[in-house]
Formats: C-alpha cells, sequence, structure tokens
C-alpha cells in the first residue's frame, strides 16, 4: 500500500525561500494575494502548505506569458484592420 507523498506545512521563513524572495518580499506578496493566505494551526504560528505555494508560483509564471500573447494578437489585430 502506497503512502501519500505529505505536504509540509512550511513557517514564513521556509516559505519564503521555497519561492525564492526575501522575508519582506515574501510577506507582500502574501498581502497583494500573489501568494496564499497563511493557515494558523496555532496562534501566531503561520504556516503555508508548499503545493499551495508551487500551484502560486505556478500561476503567476503563466501571467506573463498570458500578457505578451494578448499583445500579440492585439497588434495581429490592428495590424489587419
Amino acid at each position: 500500500m502506497s503512502h501519500p507523498t505529505p505536504d509540509p506545512m512550511l513557517p514564513a521563513e521556509l516559505a519564503a525561500a521555497e519561492v525564492g524572495l526575501s522575508l519582506p518580499a515574501f510577506w507582500r506578496a502574501v498581502a497583494s494575494q500573489r501568494l496564499p493566505a497563511p493557515l494558523y494551526p496555532a496562534p501566531k504560528a503561520p504556516r503555508w502548505r508548499r503545493s499551495e505555494l508551487n500551484a502560486a508560483l505556478d500561476a503567476t509564471r503563466a501571467l506573463p506569458r498570458d500578457a505578451m500573447m494578448a499583445r500579440r494578437a492585439a497588434r495581429l489585430v490592428k495590424g489587419a484592420a
């Protein structure tokens, strides 16, 4: 019987390192909702699931590519008119 891979809950310092940000930049990203809000398993103990952080990173990586494709499509429409 295989066991599911655990999804560790990371404190702020490790979560920031996981996404490659300094601690202040990490908290700014959380405040601006670019990264998920923390879970509080205990008072004053914010934690983030590694899988949620990685999903947020994947979503934000797609944004510049989507914006670039939208600009290209707009140029094509403008050029065809």
